[in-house]
């Protein structure tokens, strides 16, 4: 199947955020090896990336906990603050062809199959919020007057359960199999197929092969190649 097709044959895109919509990893990666590199697990950036990326942050508390032997209370709410103030302080770009394919998404309002969409991740609220807005995104998922941002917080279950995207597509009146999840996270990608959604995977950070071997349905290396050809 085309990619292009995939996407606007859907009746619901539901989008990561981080990775997909706004270029925030390179940013939260090297804060957050910073912060568990303070407390005592020396980590780089690239490190952080591969063995955090799409991860819950309690997952990785406790993990970090368990390398330094000790409890670490201040961890997560450091690096939280931290990541805010960086937020204020840096704009955040929107991934490559982001726009272009939001754009797209909606020059197809007049046809009856044009897909709807939402922004589903693993952070909390406030960040997506945060993030979309720097990036000047946060409008373009309005549906009747309310963002259609999903937390893994609401459900209280984080990718790879597919708790989060099953949440979404009830939400937004639509049936998993008449969806399609954007992702870059090996977490991610299987939280969708567990979900029972096809999911269009973006390489990048994480190696086409990785996604491929979660179970991307189809894997992509920009955006760009889900805008229509005709």
């Amino acid at each position: 199947m085309n990619a292009a097709d995939a996407v606007f044959d859907a009746e619901l895109v539901i989008f990561d955020c981080d990775g997909v919509l706004v270029d925030t990893e390179p940013l939260t990666n090297r804060l957050l090896a910073a912060c568990v590199s303070e407390a005592g697990w020396a980590i780089s950036t690239s490190d952080s990336i591969r063995m955090f990326k799409g991860h819950d942050l309690n997952e990785i508390v406790l993990e970090v906990e368990r390398r330094v032997g000790r409890p670490l209370p201040d961890l997560l709410p450091t690096y939280r603050a931290r990541m805010f103030e960086a937020f204020a302080r840096e704009a955040i770009a929107p991934i490559e062809g982001a726009i272009e394919l939001l754009d797209a998404l909606d020059r197809s309002h007049a046809s009856a199959a044009r897909p709807r969409r939402c922004v589903a991740s693993n952070g909390p609220m406030n960040k997506m919020h945060a993030s979309l807005t720097s990036a000047g995104l946060i409008g373009r998922f309005h549906h009747a007057g309310e963002p259609r941002l999903y937390s893994a917080y609401e459900v209280g279950l984080w990718k790879p359960d597919p708790a989060l995207f099953l949440h979404a597509a009830r939400d937004m009146a639509s049936a998993p199999a008449s969806c399609i999840v954007i992702e870059d996270s090996t977490s991610g990608v299987v939280a969708a197929r567990r979900a029972g959604m096809p999911v269009v995977a973006l390489a990048g950070l994480t190696p086409a092969a990785s996604l491929v071997e979660a179970g991307a349905t189809l894997v992509i290396e920009h955006l760009r190649e889900l805008l229509p050809t005709k």
